[in-house]
């Protein structure tokens, strides 16, 4: 019942998605990306932001990290550390979750590293959007957080959003989020360093 629903949501957002202006893909190249404490994919804006990514792939204040997309299949994700992506199972785990219990956060490890971003994990924005919001999997646009860091040089685990009939939100005390590619205008642009 609870996949019957959300296919039904998601045919029900593509429909709008789909009937707006399509502007040019901006959801390529280098960026940051910047953590924004919404899951309105019309209505977001980039005053929502509570933070972005950081080399690590960890939610900090303002230590963010330039990624790049690869603009071919698989469309992955990396920083200057490496891949990024959930499967690293060095990660904690979002054991609040009932669904995502098993789920790892997102990381960026050396691209020798053993564990990478697998080919099947690709990220993508949806047409027809204001901003360029990153999506992953089958539409998944929303992202887990449990906190958002109080101190400059905090970092936070951010996590797939997983739902079902047994868990409809975010586990008490978490929050949803999207992310949002924010370009970035030259190949020498500033990047944070700090490990």
């Amino acid at each position: 019942m609870s996949r019957l629903l959300f296919l039904s949501a998601a045919a029900a957002l593509l429909s709008t998605v789909t009937a707006l202006p399509t502007p040019p893909n901006r959801f390529s190249g280098r960026g940051q990306i910047w953590v924004l404490n919404s899951t309105d994919l019309l209505d977001a804006l980039p005053s929502d932001r509570i933070g972005c990514l950081d080399a690590h792939g960890a939610l900090t204040l303002n230590h963010c990290a330039v990624f790049t997309q690869l603009d071919q299949a698989p469309h992955t994700l990396s920083s200057r550390i490496g891949s990024c992506g959930f499967r690293d199972e060095n990660m904690p785990t979002n054991k609040d979750s009932y669904y995502g219990r098993d789920s790892h956060a997102w990381a960026c490890q050396p691209d020798d590293a053993a564990v990478r971003s697998p080919p099947d994990e690709n990220y993508y924005t949806l047409n027809g959007l204001p901003y360029p919001f990153i999506c992953n999997g089958n539409i998944n646009c929303i992202y887990d957080i449990k906190t958002v860091p109080s101190r400059e040089d905090d970092g936070a685990p951010v996590w797939q959003y997983y739902w079902g009939s047994e868990e409809m939100q975010v586990a008490p005390g978490h929050l949803r989020t999207m992310w949002l590619w924010v370009p970035v205008a030259s190949p020498n642009a500033a990047e944070d360093e700090s490990d």
